[in-house]
């Protein structure tokens, strides 16, 4: 053979491998950073390679993923919300349909078909689950025990809590404005204790913002914001790297934080040992409601145009199995939906026994429970709300304004 040959097909060799390893990658794209190495060990069996990117800025994000779906160069797999907030990308044909995935373990009775409602739209679905995640209040053990107290059963008890805790220069809440979206936590969580009827109904345009209820629940709001309850809304929340909430945590400055259940890692990793953080859910303020919380789905979506598409749909199937939920589970410290997988800490599962077993309305978070084009300027009003509580009446109305601009193109 000669040289021109033996370079040719050199050539060809090293083509066809750069193609096979170009072919046996997925990209995946999510922005939470911190994240990052759980995202790493729980798809490092994956049965195609994965190489995932994170993004800091979750705006900055949602532009660069919108940005690439309709193009072959889409990543593969990539973290969303679910509800409102994935019904345009599912109405634009640019996420996959995976129901045949669900199929196979809701037939294998390793999963709950209701668990696929917010991911489903005309009876197909179109996202396994990211995370399910109850929102809880997070406590830490040692703080609570230095000043005798214990987490509270009534909302007079937690008003208890909130005096002792300041009255002894530690501030009772975290709570936020950075990154935006987590404005909302705060909003919500008020309203589902007076009223998760009105806070139902105004997801869905039924209410309005300006109803009276919703002026109780931003007077119940600023009473705390005045009486020092929360953390400066400029500190960092710890989900973009910095963890300056959850070290305020870790230090014994900062008694209480209100989140998602996937918080666990990131107070751990601020360095509070797993046995000092103990969790409650929010008491009603009206005692004789229904237990409830808020519950977050998030969902891990396939792009309906990405090359990558085949591979990511068997990375989607593993990341379902038995395999790739207990390493997730392992990482993270989420609450368990495959049957076969068990959750890392007693935390978790004392959780899960009180809230499976205590009949709670679990009531759906405010970023997906209502249209995305409503929350993403909403955020900004609320927010604004925190950082001037005076502006209350106006946030309202400015609220009000873009859920009626929304409603009259979109009928409830």
């Amino acid at each position: 053979m000669n040289m021109i040959k033996r370079l040719a097909l050199a050539a060809a060799l090293l083509g066809t491998l750069a193609g096979t390893a170009f072919g046996q990658s997925v990209d995946f794209y999510h922005d939470k950073a911190n994240w990052q190495d759980a995202f790493t060990s729980a798809l490092g069996k994956a049965p195609v390679a994965v190489t995932i990117t994170p993004y800091a800025d979750t705006s900055t994000y949602q532009a660069a993923v919108r940005a690439s779906l309709k193009t072959p160069q889409a990543p593969g797999l990539f973290t969303w919300w679910s509800g409102y907030r994935m019904k345009d990308l599912v109405d634009a044909g640019l996420v996959a349909d995976v129901s045949d995935i669900w199929k196979k373990y809701v037939d294998a009775g390793k999963y709950s078909a209701s668990l696929a409602g917010a991911y489903t739209f005309d009876g197909k679905i179109y996202a396994v689950p990211n995370n399910i995640a109850w929102w809880v209040v997070f406590y830490n053990k040692k703080t609570f025990a230095q000043y005798g107290l214990t987490p509270p059963k009534t909302w007079d008890d937690l008003e208890k809590i909130n005096a002792t805790l300041k009255q002894n220069n530690v501030t009772p809440f975290g709570a936020t404005v950075q990154g935006r979206w987590p404005a909302f936590i705060w909003f919500e969580e008020f309203l589902i204790r007076q009223d998760p009827d009105l806070y139902n109904k105004l997801m869905t345009g039924q209410a309005k913002y300006t109803d009276q209820g919703v002026t109780d629940m931003f007077a119940k709001w600023k009473e705390w914001i005045d009486k020092g309850y929360f953390t400066d809304p400029s500190i960092d929340f710890g989900t973009a790297c910095s963890n300056a909430m959850a070290s305020q945590f870790a230090q014994g400055k900062l008694g209480m934080i209100l989140v998602g259940t996937w918080y666990v890692s990131t107070l751990t990793g601020a360095g509070v040992d797993s046995g000092d953080i103990g969790t409650f859910i929010m008491p009603n303020e009206k005692p004789d409601m229904k237990p409830a919380l808020i519950v977050e789905s998030g969902p891990l979506l396939v792009a309906a145009n990405s090359a990558q598409k085949a591979d990511a749909l068997k990375d989607a199937d593993y990341w379902m199995g038995a395999e790739g939920q207990q390493a997730w589970i392992d990482a993270m410290d989420f609450p368990p939906i495959n049957v076969d997988v068990k959750a890392k800490s007693p935390l978790i599962s004392e959780l899960a026994t009180t809230i499976n077993g205590g009949g709670y309305n679990q009531i759906n978070r405010f970023w997906e429970a209502t249209p995305s084009d409503i929350a993403e300027a909403a955020v900004d009003e609320i927010g604004n709300f925190m950082l001037h509580p005076d502006t209350a009446a106006q946030v309202q109305q400015n609220l009000q304004a873009l859920a009626d601009k929304y409603w009259a193109a979109h009928k409830p």
